[in-house]
């Protein structure tokens, strides 16, 4: 069963704690995201969906901002938006909220503010 259309991994995923709003965004809406966006991102492979937000780098490369800083363009199912239930989650779970110091430095660095 493929999961596969021209929009990349369209359908929603059913390992992850986000809810998609909407349906997924093409390279290019995901090349005008903001920095700091609140996204839902099922990965090409199929795990999620799961919250993130956008961190866009001084090369203005979309990425999740987490721990790899995933580039977002490409295959992966990207949708616009938190619901309540995906928002209390990342508020409780989320990167932001558990990322150490060294973390926080490559994002600083990759948004060339460091």
């Amino acid at each position: 069963m493929s999961g596969f259309d021209e929009n990349g991994f369209h359908k929603p995923g059913t390992i992850g704690r986000g809810t998609h709003l909407g349906e997924p965004l093409t390279d290019e809406q995901i090349g005008e995201l903001p920095d700091g966006a609140e996204i839902v991102i099922t990965w090409c492979g199929g795990n999620g969906p799961w919250p993130e937000r956008v961190l866009v780098d001084s090369s203005g490369r979309r990425l999740a901002e987490g721990v790899y800083c995933d580039p977002l363009q490409g295959l992966n199912r990207v949708t616009l938006g938190w619901d309540d239930a995906t928002r209390a989650w990342y508020d409780e779970h989320g990167q932001g909220n558990r990322m150490p110091d060294h973390v926080r430095a490559e994002w600083a660095r990759l948004r060339g503010t460091a």
